[in-house]
C-alpha cells in the first residue's frame, strides 16, 4: 500500500495491472483518482499491460487536467482507434477484479469509488456488445456496463473461481 499511497502523492494516482493467463486476458485500473480528484477510477482490458499504461495515464492526465470525460464519450488522439467511456455497473464491486483498489479505499476511506471502463474497438470501429463486433476479439474485454449475472458466461464472470 506504501507504494500505491507513493504514487498517489506523487502524481495524483497509481496504476494496478492485473497480467494475463489462461483463465482470463490482462487489465488494468487507477487507485486515486476519486481521492485525489473526485473523478471514478478507470479500467480496461485485454491489451499488452504498457499499452494499457499509456492510455489509462493519458486518459487520467486529460481528466485531472480538466477535460470533462464520462459515459459514451469518445476519446481520440491517444492511440490509432478511437476508444469510448462506458460505466461499470455496481455489481462488479462485488468481485474481486478491482481487489487492490478496494484495499485501497477500505483503508483510506471506508469505502470503494465509482469506475468507467474505456473500451477499445475491433477493427471495425465496433466495440463490445455491437452488433457485428469481430468474434476475434469476443471476451478480450468485459462487457462491466452489464451486470455480472447479465454478462455473457466467460473468464469475466469467472474471475473469482480462479
Amino acid at each position: 500500500m506504501q507504494a500505491v499511497s507513493d504514487d498517489i502523492a506523487a502524481a495524483g494516482w497509481s496504476l494496478a495491472h492485473v497480467p494475463g493467463d489462461r483463465a482470463a486476458p490482462p487489465w488494468a485500473y487507477t487507485v486515486g483518482l476519486w481521492l485525489s480528484h473526485h473523478r471514478p477510477e478507470l479500467t480496461m482490458a485485454g491489451l499488452p499491460d504498457d499499452h494499457m499504461a499509456i492510455i489509462l495515464n493519458s486518459v487520467a492526465d486529460r481528466i485531472t487536467g480538466g477535460e470533462p470525460i464520462d459515459v459514451a464519450d469518445d476519446i481520440d488522439g491517444i492511440c490509432p482507434c478511437t476508444l469510448t467511456v462506458r460505466p461499470v455497473h455496481a455489481s462488479w464491486r462485488r468481485t474481486t477484479m478491482f481487489a487492490l483498489c478496494d484495499r485501497y479505499y477500505g483503508y483510506a476511506l471506508g469505502g470503494r469509488p465509482d469506475f468507467l471502463q474505456v473500451v477499445w474497438p475491433d477493427r471495425r470501429g465496433r466495440y463490445p456488445g455491437d452488433r457485428g463486433f469481430q468474434d476475434r476479439y469476443e471476451g478480450r474485454q468485459p462487457m462491466l456496463w452489464l451486470p455480472v449475472e447479465d454478462h455473457p458466461p466467460g473468464p469475466w464472470t469467472r474471475l473469482d473461481a480462479r
